[in-house]
């Protein structure tokens, strides 16, 4: 099935670079580039296998996630095409790959991840051709993705220099963290955020979860019941494994908000809802979002310019 796949879409790829609007990375000049609908790249696109350490199957919900965070990053996160990004928890690059065609204007793309398979897979197919994207190993402890981890989270120092960027963000990562970890990556964020940069990152807020509530899709599934208490924390923090602290991790708004605050952060606006606890009608993602910015920036509501 890989392989079929992989040739429709090299198929996919060399009809469309057919067409007078649409070029690869080695074909565009600095000006065209900007002026193409989309690069298809096939080749970045990862092997089932590798896919399916990411929870995905059906391949549109490799595009589907990536395309929602682009938007997100834009609207909500001020993402420009001369924006310097960095991404927590970069994975096998969902949310870089659409990335590649919005950063066109000069901007960078900084990512890291505590699989070393993935990191792999992204070094030598992404980064030779987009040297804008950078990717590194962060060999992190995490119950659920890393047992082997030789760093505790809360020892990590993000490898980037002070106020190097313009949007942090983090897509389904500190869903699959404890509160010391996330403590000390909101840490590290604010320290090498600009000052009038912005985070963008995803959540399970306690505050939307209501037990016993249908959740839609793959939400409806136990790991989502965040009814379980890790001994040491209070109820300001749940887990849906008890078996596996961080394969599954919820937060309420207010715990976040002080560890936000003893970082330097604030929250740029209210909470964006996700669709994940089905309490709410309409929502901005599969997960709920926090905007954050430096606790002295402006509090100018959530939309920025893209």
């Amino acid at each position: 099935m890989a392989g079929s796949l992989r040739s429709t879409l090299a198929a996919v790829a060399a009809r469309a670079r057919g067409k007078p609007d649409v070029a690869g990375p080695a074909e565009a000049s600095s000006t065209s580039r900007q002026e193409y609908a989309i690069a298809y790249d096939p080749d970045l696109v990862p092997p089932l296998p590798l896919m399916r350490t990411e929870g995905i199957d059906v391949l549109e919900d490799w595009f589907r996630w990536g395309e929602e965070w682009s938007c997100i990053l834009r609207i909500y996160g001020g993402l420009r095409s001369h924006s310097n990004v960095l991404e927590i928890g970069c994975g096998l690059g969902r949310t870089a790959f659409p990335l590649r065609y919005a950063l066109i204007g000069g901007g960078t793309y900084d990512g890291f991840e505590i699989a070393a398979e993935k990191v792999q897979f992204l070094r030598r197919t992404f980064e030779p051709s987009y040297p804008n994207f950078r990717f590194q190993r962060a060999d992190v402890y995490n119950t659920y993705y890393n047992a082997s981890g030789s760093i505790a989270p809360d020892r990590y120092v993000f490898p980037y220099d002070d106020a190097s960027f313009d949007v942090v963000y983090a897509a389904s990562v500190f869903t699959h963290m404890l509160p010391h970890g996330v403590a000390a990556y909101l840490r590290q964020a604010a320290r090498v955020l600009r000052p009038t940069g912005r985070c963008v990152f995803s959540f399970f807020l306690l505050d939307h979860y209501r037990r016993g509530l249908p959740r839609p899709l793959g939400f409806a599934r136990s790991g989502f019941s965040f009814d379980h208490q890790l001994a040491g924390h209070d109820s300001e923090f749940a887990i849906g494994v008890p078996e596996n602290p961080e394969e599954m991790c919820a937060y309420r708004l207010s715990l976040l908000e002080r560890l936000a605050a003893e970082a330097g952060l604030a929250l740029a606006g209210p909470p964006l809802p996700g669709m994940w606890s089905g309490a709410f009608d309409s929502w901005v993602g599969s997960q709920d979002i926090l905007v954050l910015q430096p606790a002295s920036g402006p509090a100018d509501g959530q939309a920025r310019s893209a």
